[in-house]
C-alpha cells in the first residue's frame, strides 16, 4: 500500500465499519476473520513503519488500533451478535456503553435480584418438565420482583400461548361424583 492509500484509509476509518476495514464478508466464520486480521496486522504493524515520517506513523498506528478493535469484537460470538445490532442502527463502532447494554441484557435474561432469578430458575425447570402451570405461576412470581423485566414478560407471553388450553366451562371447585 502506498503512503498516499496509508493516508486515506487513516482518514476513512470513522466511516468503515470492521468488516470492510477487514475487508470481510458479514457472514464471514471465525476463521476467517482471524485470517483477515492476521493479513490487516502484518500490513499495519508499526514497527514496520519505525523509520517513516511521524504522520505516516500515526495514520499507520490508527489504522493499526482499528483493525485490533475490530477483530476483539468480530472474534467473540456475543459481541458480534450486539454489533451486527448496532450497526444495523449505524454505529459503525463497538462502545463501552455498547458493551455494557449487551452485558445488562445478558443479566436481564436469568434475572437480576436474588428472587427474580430464584423463580426464574423454577419456572425453567417447571417448564422443561412440561408442567406448564407451575412454570407460569413463578414466572410470575418472578415477575413480582423484576415488573420491568422485558425477557420475563416475553417468556410468560411464550408460556401462556403454548400451555394447553383448559376449557372455558370447567369449574375447578365443582364436586364430581362418581357415575353410577
Amino acid at each position: 500500500m502506498t503512503e498516499a492509500e496509508i493516508r486515506a484509509l487513516s482518514r476513512m476509518l470513522d466511516r468503515l465499519d470492521y468488516y470492510k476495514l477487514l475487508r470481510i464478508d458479514r457472514d464471514s466464520t471465525a476463521a476467517r476473520v482471524r485470517e483477515a486480521y492476521h493479513k490487516m496486522r502484518r500490513s499495519f504493524h508499526p514497527d514496520a513503519f519505525h523509520g517513516e515520517a511521524r504522520d505516516l506513523r500515526s495514520a499507520v498506528g490508527e489504522i493499526s488500533k482499528r483493525v485490533n478493535e475490530g477483530y476483539q469484537v468480530l472474534r467473540d460470538a456475543a459481541r458480534r451478535t450486539a454489533y451486527d445490532k448496532g450497526l444495523g442502527q449505524g454505529q459503525l463502532r463497538f462502545s463501552a456503553a455498547t458493551e455494557e447494554t449487551m452485558k445488562t441484557a445478558a443479566a436481564a435474561v436469568g434475572g437480576t435480584t436474588a428472587n427474580g432469578k430464584r423463580f426464574y430458575a423454577q419456572s425453567q425447570a417447571a417448564e422443561r418438565s412440561g408442567d406448564f402451570a407451575t412454570a407460569i405461576s413463578t414466572l410470575k412470581m418472578a415477575m413480582t420482583f423484576e415488573a420491568s423485566n422485558e425477557h420475563f414478560k416475553q417468556k410468560l407471553a411464550d408460556l401462556e400461548a403454548r400451555a394447553p388450553k383448559k376449557p372455558k366451562d370447567a369449574n375447578p371447585h365443582a364436586i364430581r361424583w362418581p357415575k353410577s
